[in-house]
């Protein structure tokens, strides 16, 4: 009888302690929700119009590069220079190129958008604090 009566303990202590292992790992998936480290993060259009070279459509490398991050940026958000690659595709007419893409997070402040387009560089600073877009377009020197 004593030996029947210690498994019954031992099956109250097993369960008690898979009990408090499934709270923790729920409590702990709970944290992975994203909250306030997904809130408010930056996010830009970047959208590039050429021609086509040779017949094709070339993509195009869009540098973007820090040069005053405003302090209290979200967690989750870049503050270092990376490169977008924008996707372009021929256009109905057969000689216009055009693509569209979004960029990582980005803290605000201002950046420098760089695209290196087929007939020359083209540049401009921008202050990002919210949603924004900008373009490029061949032979232009400036973003809109």
């Amino acid at each position: 009888m004593q030996f029947s009566s210690n498994l019954a303990g031992r099956g109250r202590q097993a369960r008690l302690v898979l009990m408090t292992a499934a709270a923790v790992a729920i409590g702990g998936l709970a944290g992975c929700g994203g909250g306030e480290d997904t809130t408010g993060l930056i996010r830009t259009s970047l959208k590039v119009q050429s021609i086509t070279q040779q017949g094709s459509c070339e993509d195009v490398n869009v540098k973007v590069t820090p040069r005053n991050i405003l302090p209290g940026a979200p967690k989750l958000s870049n503050s270092k220079e990376f490169v977008t690659p924008v996707k372009l595709t021929k256009g109905a007419d057969g000689v216009t190129c055009a693509g569209e893409a979004q960029t990582i997070p980005m803290a605000p402040g201002k950046w420098k958008f760089t695209a290196n387009l087929p007939s020359e560089i083209a540049s401009c600073e921008r202050d990002i604090t919210g949603a924004a877009s900008v373009g490029f377009k061949d032979s232009e020197t400036t973003c809109s």
